[in-house]
């Protein structure tokens, strides 16, 4: 086992997993249960209802409520983003938060309030209920919540190191060294040494998806057509944007933005159905697949800022939601999504109704950046309790981080140029 700094054991290459909870509310408890998430912590409000920093393997998590529409009941939806296995993070829930689960479970359906605590009973019921995640992205995949906090002490410690010498070193080799000689000599980072490999893009296993969507290609083509002329030219976009949205609704979600470096997105859509649906599963997968093979070195499609991205479907596929955790603003996150990979988002949101219309499935829709805007406003819904491990670390700082990590750690040395590049 090796360990940090803190004596915090870390496991290189550990694997995130995606989290994901349904429960039916219970229609007459929609309320109370609303009164009993707004109690939660927050950026914006420090609540001690579920305060997931007792949970040293939670990278992200939140509470939402699916609304309640004239099709749908409302749900209580749980997501999060965590090192190890699904299991074990059910029954740290279980042993950290009996309380807080039993209190929000009351309101739900086909529960049975615990009289004492039971922890086999909650354990069962959050099982009952836990779902596929069949579309999920990890930024700064296989690293720790420790090892993440650990390489941000390493490169805090090292521009500190810098500061304070710079000024005795006459070259960036020397320097390099210097910095190389401070790791080695201090036992306190005697765990940077141990091997550590960045994650590698997988050609072989991307190369297999390629293939596979060219035999495809012919039905796929096909298929856009159909969708095309049975689908969206009868849609029913919104067609409103940022500044037609009600007022309220706008403040409310606002309220939660850029409090700290990271934002949050939770969106719940209405899925068209037929060939729609099935195309929305396959698009998902294909999606899922290629962030685990190829986006795995901080850029989905080119956006830099994503940590973690999510799409599950509720009430049977008939809804389903997205949830993010980015950097920046809510604008420029979407408009960089629409400059980076706006086919991309068509292909996914094209599957929601009221989504802006596209044009043979991948044209137009989020081209149309002011409906596009406002659609993502109206489907945004509030997250009463959302939780960050690291909220003041951009992704693309822990990708660098990781980096910083493997250069000073290695027993070979850097070329000039790569001296250069870690310096900066």
């Amino acid at each position: 086992m090796v360990y940090d700094s803190n004596n915090q054991s870390i496991r290189p290459m550990t694997k995130q997993h995606a989290v994901s909870l349904e429960i039916p509310i219970l229609s007459n408890q929609i309320e109370t249960l609303t009164s009993l998430l707004n109690q939660g912590n927050n950026p914006s409000v420090k609540g001690d209802f579920f305060d997931f920093s007792n949970l040293k393997s939670v990278h992200f998590a939140r509470w939402i409520i699916a609304p309640k529409t004239e099709k749908f009941g409302a749900c209580l939806i749980y997501a999060a983003n965590i090192d190890g296995s699904i299991n074990q993070h059910l029954k740290d829930l279980t042993l950290h938060f009996t309380e807080e689960l039993n209190a929000l479970f009351s309101c739900c359906v086909n529960y049975s309030k615990l009289e004492e605590n039971h922890s086999e009973q909650l354990l069962s019921y959050l099982n009952k209920h836990l779902i596929k995640t069949p579309g999920f992205y990890v930024g700064a995949p296989n690293r720790t919540v420790q090892q993440i906090h650990s390489e941000t002490e390493l490169h805090t410690a090292i521009k500190n190191f810098v500061q304070k010498n710079r000024k005795k070193w006459s070259s960036k080799v020397e320097a390099y060294q210097a910095i190389k000689n401070f790791i080695a000599g201090d036992p306190k980072w005697d765990w940077v040494k141990q091997p550590y490999h960045l994650p590698q893009k997988n050609y072989f296993k991307t190369f297999l998806l390629a293939v596979l969507l060219l035999l495809c290609l012919p039905l796929l083509v096909i298929y856009v057509i159909v969708i095309h002329f049975f689908y969206e030219l009868q849609a029913q976009p919104f067609d409103q944007n940022q500044n037609q949205i009600p007022e309220k609704h706008l403040s409310e979600v606002k309220q939660q933005e850029d409090i700290i470096y990271q934002n949050q997105l939770s969106q719940v859509f209405e899925t068209k159905g037929g060939l729609r649906k099935i195309g929305l599963k396959f698009v998902l997968w294909a999606t899922s697949y290629a962030a685990r093979n190829w986006f795995v070195e901080g850029r989905l499609m080119g956006t830099p800022t994503i940590h973690f991205a999510r799409w599950i479907l509720i009430n049977g596929g008939k809804r389903f939601v997205f949830f993010s955790n980015f950097d920046g603003s809510f604008d420029e996150y979407l408009g960089d999504f629409v400059d980076n990979n706006g086919w991309g988002l068509n292909a996914i949101y094209g599957a929601a109704k009221h989504y802006p219309k596209t044009l043979f499935m991948f044209g137009k829709g989020s081209y149309k950046i002011l409906e596009f805007m406002g659609w993502g406003r109206l489907t945004q819904v509030i997250t009463p309790i959302w939780y960050s491990a690291y909220p003041w670390s951009g992704l693309q700082q822990i990708v660098d981080r990781s980096k910083l990590r493997v250069e000073v750690g290695s027993p070979k040395n850097l070329n000039n140029t790569q001296i250069t590049k870690m310096l900066r």
